[in-house]
């Protein structure tokens, strides 16, 4: 049976002492794709042959680190290589943390963690809200409660067009969590969510992630 999915599980440079990336690439893994069609890879220079056919990239990972990499570099080139054949990608949570100074990846994903001044309150149960947007993501969907981190004042960066699907309050303002995009014939999610597995237990956010994986592979 061949891959379908890959998902980045970042370590090392591409991790961080506060994300169990392993833990949430499995959960994710079990919730996207049948055995065999799944598979995790933990490197930049694995991922260009093990994307080869895949139709979705998932990147969980991060960064502990302000400065660039050449691997983040050549990650990049081989994420605008996928894109421009049409692969959808999906980001998950501290994936805005991670490549930093990658261009590229900033201006794909949308968003990414301004030090300084982005932030989380503490981690807990909450209600995430649907927004009005007409979506196929969210089509008969509602707001859902889960048991995870609320990214909050995430760095937006101008001119990138956007469908906001989720969202939460805090600090009386109201802070994006899940928004879909289309590059070229390429579709693009960033799920901010998924702190750790325990948010992958949330009913709610199951049936969200599996209508962003539909999507992704242009199923829907």
């Amino acid at each position: 049976m061949p891959i379908d999915t890959v998902i980045f599980s970042g370590e090392g440079p591409h991790a961080d002492p506060w994300h169990p990336l392993a833990e949430t690439s499995a959960a994710v893994a079990d919730l996207v794709g049948d055995d065999g069609q799944v598979a995790i890879v933990t490197t930049v220079d694995k991922l260009a042959t093990a994307l080869d056919g895949a139709r979705l990239l998932v990147v969980n990972a991060s960064a502990n680190r302000t400065t660039a990499i050449a691997e983040d570099e050549e990650f990049g080139r081989v994420l605008d290589d996928f894109l421009a054949g049409g692969g959808g990608l999906l980001a998950l949570h501290s994936a805005t943390i991670a490549f930093p100074q990658l261009a590229t990846w900033r201006s794909t994903v949308g968003a990414a963690w301004d030090r300084g001044r982005t932030f989380h309150p503490p981690i807990g149960s909450t209600l995430i809200r649907r927004t009005d947007a007409e979506h196929p993501i969210t089509t008969g969907l509602g707001d859902f409660e889960v048991y995870d981190e609320r990214y909050t004042d995430l760095e937006l960066l101008d001119g990138v067009d956007v469908d906001t699907l989720y969202v939460h309050d805090e600090g009386g303002a109201t802070h994006p969590l899940v928004w879909a995009r289309t590059i070229g014939s390429s579709r693009v999610v960033y799920d901010a969510l998924g702190h750790d597995a325990r948010s992958y237990e949330s009913p709610g956010h199951v049936d969200l992630l599996r209508r962003i994986v539909t999507w992704l592979r242009h199923e829907s």
